[in-house]
C-alpha cells in the first residue's frame, strides 16, 4: 500500500508539472507575441521552449497554479492575455486575478460596449474622418480619448482590424513614443481578439448613420 502511494505520488507530481509547463509555454508564446514580431495565431501558439529551460526558473509555482485553476488552454491563454494587455513586458509578479475579471467582463459585454463608446464618439463629430485625422502632426480625436481611457482597448483594436487606421498615424503623428507603445499594444492584441469582424462593420456604419441622422 505504502509503495503504491508513493508511486500515485510521483505521477501525481508529474501530472501537475506537466501541466504547469503547459500553461508556461502558453505564456512565453505569448510574451513573444506582445514583445517582439512572433505572431502567436501564426504559429499556433507553438515557440521554441524547453522543460530543462522552464524547471531552472523561480516561478514554476506561479504556473502550476494558473494551470490548476484555469485547466483549459483556452481559459489559460485567456487569463495570459489578459495580464499581457495591462502589463505587456511580462512580469508574472504583476498578473492578477482583477486583469483577467476585468477583461472577461469588458468581452462579455463587447457589443454593447463598442456601440456605447462609437455613440460617444460620433457626437463629437460632424463626419467620420474627424476621429483619424490628424492636424499639424499631433494626436487624433480618437487617440486622445483612448488615452484619456474614454474608449477601450478593444474598440480601438475592432476599429484598427477594420480600417486599418495605424498605418496612417505612423505616417502623419510626429511624436514617436506614446503613439509608438500604443500602437504596439493595439496591433499585438488586434490580433489575438476574437469578434466577428462582419457584424462590428455593419454595427460601425448603421451607428454613424444613426448618429449623423440624429445630429
Amino acid at each position: 500500500m505504502r509503495e503504491t502511494l508513493t508511486i500515485f505520488q510521483r505521477l501525481q507530481h508529474y501530472r501537475y508539472n506537466m501541466e504547469a509547463y503547459e500553461a508556461y509555454k502558453i505564456y512565453h508564446a505569448l510574451k513573444l507575441h506582445f514583445n517582439s514580431d512572433y505572431d502567436y495565431n501564426k504559429y499556433n501558439g507553438k515557440a521554441k521552449v524547453t522543460v530543462d529551460s522552464y524547471l531552472k526558473r523561480k516561478d514554476k509555482p506561479f504556473f502550476a497554479k494558473v494551470a490548476r485553476k484555469y485547466m483549459t488552454p483556452d481559459n489559460t491563454k485567456n487569463f495570459f492575455i489578459s495580464n499581457f494587455i495591462v502589463n505587456p513586458k511580462g512580469w508574472v509578479g504583476n498578473f492578477n486575478e482583477q486583469n483577467y475579471a476585468d477583461y472577461r467582463k469588458r468581452n462579455q459585454s463587447l457589443k454593447y460596449n463598442y456601440t456605447n463608446e462609437l455613440n460617444e464618439l460620433f457626437q463629437k463629430i460632424s463626419i467620420f474622418d474627424e476621429l483619424f485625422h490628424v492636424k499639424e502632426g499631433q494626436h487624433p480625436l480618437l487617440l486622445k480619448q483612448f488615452l484619456a481611457k474614454k474608449v477601450s482597448l478593444e474598440t480601438m483594436c475592432i476599429l484598427e482590424s477594420l480600417l486599418n487606421y495605424c498605418k496612417y498615424w505612423n505616417e502623419d503623428i510626429e511624436e514617436q513614443y506614446v503613439w509608438k507603445e500604443q500602437e504596439k499594444l493595439i496591433k499585438n492584441y488586434s490580433s489575438v481578439l476574437t469578434f466577428d469582424a462582419k457584424l462590428y462593420k455593419i454595427i460601425t456604419m448603421s451607428t454613424l448613420k444613426e448618429c449623423l441622422n440624429n445630429g
